[in-house]
């Protein structure tokens, strides 16, 4: 298999059973239930890229505004004041107005993270919700943020409050452009996706899971009255990745991987 760009996980212990990470340019789905840490996970991505490989990276946020994100993230431990974080809404003509203005160095990279949890709540009762005009919005604002700006990196959260505003019929059609999309764009996306509790699938909307080019899997398990939380690759193409289960670990800021495969004591 010819070697490929890898993007890191930032994962100590589990990026290097992925040969390094995950194939650049790919479009991944973090699937969990509620309380997995999905969110927190797909940031430490964002978050370390702008850190240490001067990426630019956009989060976009359908469900929490700018300011309960930046505050959840910075009681976790994520250092903000290291790296360039800008607030966007989905103004495309001040983007294309103050392009040169938003970040104090490029080269440095950066992270944007765009409210549109703001955005729905101001568009609570027009036109825009609910249709499939969120669609077109999201993709509107990465495209302009590419050709404006440059970027690496997107991380959507989530595919499941996407789904539920824009309603869209024939969903596995409008996912499959919507992912080629960005893939053409040569960014490394992370979609954020609901999985049931009782885990019968791995995503609220299961076309996803055949159209992603990798699948990482977040779940819990109880045990002695404590729950402890699991990561595995279920899915990726173009790259091999171990099919282990392993506990995940967050302390002091990082996100660690441990016990690969083993059995766990009982």
């Amino acid at each position: 298999m010819p070697d490929v760009n890898r993007m890191n996980l930032h994962i100590k212990g589990f990026d290097e059973f992925l040969g390094g990470g995950i194939p650049q340019n790919t479009v991944i789905l973090i699937s969990g239930p509620t309380g997995t840490m999905k969110s927190s996970l797909s940031f430490n991505i964002a978050y370390n890229e702008v850190k240490q490989n001067k990426k630019i990276a956009l989060y976009i946020s359908l469900e929490e505004t700018f300011e309960t994100l930046y505050a959840q993230m910075e009681h976790l431990g994520f250092n903000l004041k290291n790296i360039d974080v800008v607030k966007m809404g989905y103004d495309l003509k001040e983007l294309r107005t103050k392009k040169e203005k938003i970040f104090k160095d490029k080269t440095k990279g950066g992270l944007i993270i765009s409210d549109l949890g703001q955005v729905r709540k101001e568009l609570a009762d027009k036109e825009l919700a609910p249709n499939e005009n969120w669609f077109l919005l999201t993709k509107s604002l990465i495209k302009e943020i590419k050709t404006q700006v440059g970027l690496d990196l997107v991380i959507i959260d989530s595919m499941s409050a996407l789904h539920s505003l824009a309603q869209i019929e024939n969903p596995r059609v409008k996912l499959f452009y919507f992912f080629e999309f960005l893939r053409d764009l040569e960014v490394t996306s992370f979609l954020i996706t609901e999985m049931p509790h009782d885990e019968t699938k791995l995503s609220t909307f299961e076309e996803e899971t055949y159209l992603a080019d990798g699948i990482v899997r977040l779940g819990v398990s109880n045990r002695h009255r404590k729950v402890s939380r699991e990561i595995s690759i279920v899915k990726l193409r173009i790259a091999n990745a171990t099919s282990d289960v392993f506990t995940l670990q967050f302390k002091n800021g990082i996100f660690e991987a441990l016990y690969g495969g083993q059995i766990p004591l009982i």
